[in-house]
Formats: structure tokens, C-alpha cells, sequence
């Protein structure tokens, strides 16, 4: 049920960092500043697990088994360098990619320091997870991280139409929400949080709080995004969200579980903001690549930091890489 192969744990202080870093977007043809901007991150976040929040790679540049490898050798080499356990969720640039997802989730796991691991061969997506933190001594679980693959995009669902065509369907005159064509998540999925949060919570006794890990936002971000005093968002929220072409019903399920109280999400670059809608905190973590587009000032990833005496108040913040470029340790 837990996924971990590292165990994870508070440090002795009770702290525990994550740094979520998406869209490196990234090939073997990489740009330098993308790799430093990574090894950036860690020197000076310092973080104790790293999520790879989506469209790591960029698919239209990886046709083959050895082209993802030669990828993952070069961005993978600064966790493995400095033993920073790490996961990862799919985006829909790593579904691009000339290579069964399945076969992409077992490259990505026989790499160092990875403790991704596919919880449910059964449900859609390659990257569904839960990572389980303990407390300091290793026997409590206080806090989950969970991952969800938000798969590919709208042109995967073409059979659930008459005429074969979804984009037909949904590319209507009057869009009020600005919706993606972006696949997003399936109720297998949802089923599979639901079933595992339940059991989660029957075998501690008790609802462990936690952070979702997810590329393409879900709906409601749209209602923050469009309200930003009353969400009271802070940070950049000038570019479309773009989120998944249906509400998957994800939100109401994590307010009826009661345990995710934080989501965070990639996908557009100039986005990099945090705001509260119904009690959850909805963030959004820019780019940490540089090949990519984006506003350069903004690149970089987002921190959460836990504590084992409140680890259902955790804080966060944004992390930049520009001007830690030139210092960085490769």
C-alpha cells in the first residue's frame, strides 16, 4: 500500500522538506542552465525528497528507450550526487514520448534514490502513488505525499464520443473557464486514492494529512484563479490555467476524505502561485527548465516544509534559479 522504498522520516528536529520541481521539459540536446537550475534547487533548498511534478522530459525529442535513458542519466546524476531520495508524476510531454508509459515508470524506478513506484497496474496512468513520512524514530507515519498521473490529452478519450472526434465536441465558441483539452484524471483513479486513503486511515486509527503531486490542474483551480482576493492568492497568476477538460470530481472527493489539504501543480510556466479554496491550499510551481518558455525571473520549483508537531500546517514557499545559475554545483 505504501509505495516507499527509502524510508522517509522527519530529521531529528522534526523537520521534513519537499521540493516540487516541474516541466524541465528537458532531452539529451539540454540546455546547461536546466541542469543547473536543478542542481541549484537542491544546493540550496536542501530538500529531503524531490517530486519531478510532470513533463520532465520533453516527449517530441524522445523517440526511443536510449533517448529517455540518456536523459535520465544527465537529470537524474545531481539526486543520485547528492542522495536526495526522489519521484515523480507523468505530465502530458512525458506521454509524448515514442515509449509505452509502463515501460518509462521501470526506467525511472531502476535509477538511484528513486522511490516512485507504481502503486496499481489496474487504473490509468503510470504514476499513481503514496509516499509514507515518519516521525523521527521510523515507527510513525505523520504525513503522506501522494502523486497521480494526469495522463495525455483530450484526443485519448475520442471513443467516448459518437462521432470519434473530442476536440470537435469540446471546442465550443463560449469557453467561461478557459478549459484545456488536457485528458486529466479517470474514476479508476479516483477510486484507487479513495480505496487507499480508507485503508490508510483504518490501519493508523486515524487520517494521516497530506500533499498531492499532480501535473494538470483540476477544475476548481479555475474558481481561485478567477477570485483571487477572496482565495487571497499570492504570487504570479497571469497565464491560463489550462486544466483537464472534464471536472473529474477530485476536489469534492478530497474535501469528503479530508486528508489532502494541499495540491500542487505544473503544466504552464508563468504560473506561480498559492491561494485557499474550501479549506485546501492550491499551488502552482512554475518551470524548472530552461529550453521551455517562461519568464525566466520566475523559474524554479516550490518548498514545502513539515512539521512533526503540526504536519497539517505545513508552509511554502517558491524557490527561484536565477540567480543561483552561476554558483551551482553540477
Amino acid at each position: 500500500m505504501n509505495t516507499a522504498k527509502i524510508k522517509l522520516r522527519f530529521s531529528d528536529k522534526g523537520n521534513f522538506r519537499i521540493l516540487m520541481m516541474s516541466d524541465i521539459q528537458e532531452s539529451a540536446a539540454y540546455d546547461e542552465r536546466s541542469l543547473r537550475s536543478v542542481c541549484a534547487m537542491l544546493d540550496e533548498a536542501k530538500p529531503d525528497l524531490v517530486i519531478w511534478g510532470g513533463d520532465n522530459c520533453y516527449g517530441p525529442e524522445i523517440h526511443s528507450y536510449d533517448d529517455l535513458r540518456a536523459f535520465l542519466d544527465v537529470f537524474t546524476a545531481p539526486m543520485i550526487k547528492r542522495k536526495i531520495p526522489w519521484a515523480h508524476v507523468f505530465g502530458n510531454h512525458d506521454h509524448d514520448v515514442e515509449l509505452d508509459i509502463a515501460v518509462q515508470q521501470e526506467l525511472y524506478e531502476s535509477y538511484p534514490f528513486c522511490v516512485s513506484a507504481h502503486t496499481d497496474a489496474s487504473v490509468h496512468g503510470k504514476s499513481n502513488f503514496v509516499l509514507p513520512i515518519y516521525d523521527q524514530t521510523g515507527e510513525e507515519v505523520l504525513f503522506h505525499v501522494w502523486g497521480m498521473d494526469t495522463n495525455n490529452n483530450c484526443h485519448d478519450l475520442n471513443h467516448l464520443v459518437p462521432d470519434g472526434n473530442l476536440y470537435k465536441n469540446i471546442d465550443l465558441d463560449n469557453n467561461p473557464i478557459h478549459i484545456g483539452y488536457w485528458e486529466g484524471l479517470y474514476f479508476d483513479q479516483l477510486m484507487w486514492y479513495w480505496n487507499t486513503s480508507c485503508a490508510l486511515e483504518n490501519l493508523y486509527g486515524r487520517k494521516v494529512p497530506g500533499l498531492l503531486c499532480m501535473h494538470i490542474a483540476p477544475l476548481e483551480y479555475e474558481m481561485a484563479y478567477a477570485n483571487p482576493e477572496q482565495c487571497v492568492l499570492n504570487g504570479h497568476y497571469d497565464e491560463n490555467l489550462s486544466p483537464s477538460v472534464f471536472n473529474s470530481g477530485l476536489f469534492s472527493e478530497l474535501l469528503q476524505r479530508g486528508d489532502i489539504q494541499t495540491i500542487c501543480c505544473g503544466h504552464t510556466h508563468y504560473n506561480d502561485f498559492e491561494g485557499m479554496f474550501c479549506g485546501i491550499r492550491l499551488c502552482w510551481d512554475a518551470c524548472a527548465g530552461y529550453r521551455c518558455y517562461g519568464a525566466d525571473d520566475r523559474r524554479g520549483g516550490r518548498i514545502f516544509d513539515i512539521s512533526a508537531d503540526d504536519p497539517w500546517n505545513l508552509h511554502t514557499a517558491m524557490i527561484r534559479t536565477l540567480p543561483l545559475l552561476d554558483k551551482a554545483e553540477i
